[in-house]
C-alpha cells in the first residue's frame, strides 16, 4: 500500500504540473503570440518592452525544470506498477522530444533573432523566423497535450490500483475465516 501511495503522489504531482505547463503554453500562445507577431518588426519592439521585467522564459524554464524533476520521480516511483508504467514511459517521449529538446535545440536559438539581434536581419528573415517558431510551437503544444494526458492516465491507473487494493484488504479483513 505504501508503494502505491508514493507512486500515486508522484504521478499526481507530475500530471498536475504537465497539465499546468501545457495550459500555460496555450495561454502564452493565445495572449502573447498575436501581440508579438502582428506587425513585425514594430510589434517585436512592443513585445520586448512588455516582457522587460518578467519574460516567458523566466517562468517557463523553472516550471519546465520542476516538470522534469517530477517526471523522473513519477517514473521512478511508478516503475513497478504494471498498469501505469507504460503510460508514464509514454508520457516521457513527447515530453523529452517535443517539449524539452524541441524548445532547447530549435526554439530557444530563434528567439534572439526576433528580439536581441533583430537589427541584423531583414523583415523577410524575421517573418520566416516567426513562421518557423509558430510551426514548432504547434508541435510543442501537441506534445504537451500528449504528455499531460498520458500523465493523467498514469495517475488514474495508480489510483485505481490503490482503490482495488484497499477494497481487497477490506474484504480480507472482514472475512469470517480470518482469525482474530
Amino acid at each position: 500500500m505504501r508503494k502505491l501511495t508514493v507512486a500515486l503522489t508522484a504521478a499526481t504531482v507530475y500530471a498536475v504540473l504537465a497539465t499546468l505547463v501545457v495550459c500555460t503554453t496555450i495561454a502564452e500562445t493565445v495572449f502573447l503570440y498575436p501581440n508579438y507577431f502582428h506587425d513585425i518588426p514594430a510589434s517585436l519592439e512592443v513585445g520586448e518592452a512588455f516582457t522587460a521585467v518578467v519574460s516567458v522564459g523566466d517562468v517557463m524554464r523553472p516550471l519546465g525544470m520542476f516538470l522534469t524533476l517530477s517526471a523522473v520521480l513519477a517514473v521512478a516511483a511508478g516503475a513497478w506498477t504494471g498498469r501505469a508504467r507504460g503510460w508514464l514511459l509514454a508520457s516521457l517521449v513527447p515530453f523529452v522530444s517535443g517539449m524539452f529538446l524541441l524548445s532547447m535545440l530549435y526554439l530557444w536559438p530563434r528567439w534572439p533573432i526576433l528580439f536581441e539581434d533583430r537589427a541584423m536581419y531583414t523583415v523577410d528573415e524575421l517573418h520566416r523566423t516567426v513562421a518557423e517558431i509558430e510551426v514548432a510551437h504547434a508541435v510543442r503544444i501537441a506534445c504537451g497535450l500528449l504528455t499531460a494526458v498520458s500523465a493523467v492516465i498514469a495517475a488514474l491507473r495508480i489510483y485505481r490500483d490503490r482503490v482495488l487494493l484497499q477494497a481487497a484488504q477490506a474484504d480480507y479483513s472482514s472475512s469470517p475465516s480470518v482469525s482474530r
